[in-house]
């Protein structure tokens, strides 16, 4: 690592902002209010000190910022008159700057902020790791909040997360990536799928932070980050357009209850249906709360608790889950259920074998015993026995080919 030092003056730094990146991803997005803005711009009018800015060289003119990303913003914003100053703010040197936007201040006022120095520190020859670590350095005793703290993490998993927060299912949800709230409900639904052989899990603060310490090396093309992956565009597929019912406790549900689904139902081309049945029951939800409370539906009464309080406790979830799937497979009729044995058992191989006289039954080629594949008629992806009845001798090639044709 190398540090160097320079002092560029406050509109120097705005003739250069297009070099400089305010918001790598460990960065939190930009959450000053107009007061915090105009106080910073107030003191430097009045030859306050303003605190250091650390900056990661990238190239030779551009930068990332690592620390001062929210008062870079805020000078900048000023300069292209972006707010004006307080309306109370007193005289600077008898200049009157109250309410005035930056092309309304006396020319001595300009000049003022123009000169201002700012102080940055340079860092060079440095990789990810350092610069997430310095950042958490720097932001000690900050009001970041845990998903930011997590995305400053080194490792993979935050790679990971970040990408998955970009999905175009996230278009559709319907609330605000205020704060990195897409990053901390695809870490939540990561957490949940690496979990899925030991049940719903605990999905918070504390329960990711461990995910992420324990999955630094996550590999981001795994078979476990495929499936995640996949349950997203299925969500996607169900919701064409932003639905109001796509809120921050659901959408964990569904992505719960596809985690269910897809292993143990033939749900391929049923995406319109389950959608229909999700707002349908979100709207008979809605309505129930709008009763008195000794017509209300006692079970729904008790959804409502799990979904208001801790909701992202294993309780919560696991009764949300369990509500959830009674209520569609009541509900959503034909869900073929895939038969619990996946593959078939040496005995059925044999009688199948025997049966097609170790003939492919699908281009007529003689198989050995050592080369062949026990293939389902009926694909147990949609629903298919695994029976001798519904077992036949593929040669490997043209099992490979079924294959690919049922994937597209």
């Amino acid at each position: 690592m190398s540090i160097s030092k320079m002092i560029w003056t406050a509109q120097s730094s705005f003739r250069r902002r297009k070099g400089i990146d305010t918001n790598p991803d460990y960065q939190r997005p930009a959450v000053w209010t107009r007061a915090q803005k105009q106080l910073l711009i107030d003191s430097m009018l009045r030859d306050y000190d303003v605190p250091k800015f650390y900056l990661h060289r990238t190239g030779k003119d551009t930068y990332d910022v690592i620390d001062g990303q929210q008062r870079l913003r805020a000078i900048w914003e000023f300069f292209e008159g972006g707010f004006a100053l307080a309306k109370d703010a007193e005289d600077v040197n008898g200049c009157e700057i109250k309410g005035k936007k930056y092309d309304e201040l006396d020319f001595d006022m300009q000049d003022k902020i123009n000169s201002y120095n700012l102080d940055f520190v340079v860092l060079d020859y440095v990789d990810d790791d350092e610069i997430r670590e310095m950042f958490l350095r720097l932001q000690n005793g900050t009001s970041l909040k845990a998903q930011e703290k997590r995305n400053a993490m080194p490792g993979r998993m935050g790679d990971f997360v970040r990408n998955l927060a970009k999905h175009p299912f996230f278009t559709k949800v319907y609330f605000s990536n205020s704060r990195f709230t897409y990053d901390l409900i695809a870490a939540q639904m990561t957490l949940l799928y690496l979990n899925k052989n030991s049940g719903i899990c605990n999905i918070k603060d504390r329960d990711l932070n461990v995910m992420y310490e324990s999955q630094k090396n996550f590999d981001e093309s795994s078979s476990e980050a495929k499936a995640i992956n996949r349950i997203l565009d299925y969500l996607d597929s169900m919701f064409p357009s932003k639905a109001p019912e796509l809120k921050r406790y659901s959408v964990i549900s569904l992505f719960i209850l596809l985690m269910d689904l897809m292993p143990n139902y033939d749900i391929r081309n049923r995406e319109q249906d389950l959608a229909q049945w999700f707002i349908e029951f979100e709207n008979m939800r809605a309505q129930d709360e709008l009763k008195e409370p000794e017509q209300q539906d006692p079970k729904l009464v008790i959804y409502h608790e799990r979904v208001s309080n801790s909701s992202d406790t294993m309780d919560s979830l696991t009764y949300r889950h369990n509500f959830l799937k009674e209520n569609l497979l009541a509900s959503v009729r034909n869900l073929p259920q895939k038969d619990p044995k996946r593959n078939f058992d040496d005995a059925q191989r044999q009688v199948i074998f025997r049966r097609d006289k170790g003939i492919c039954q699908a281009c007529g080629r003689i198989c050995e015993w050592n080369d062949w594949e026990a293939d389902h008629i009926i694909p147990w992806s949609k629903g298919g026995k695994t029976e001798v009845e519904n077992g036949q001798v593929l040669c490997p090639s043209c099992n490979s080919k079924k294959k690919d044709q049922l994937e597209t």
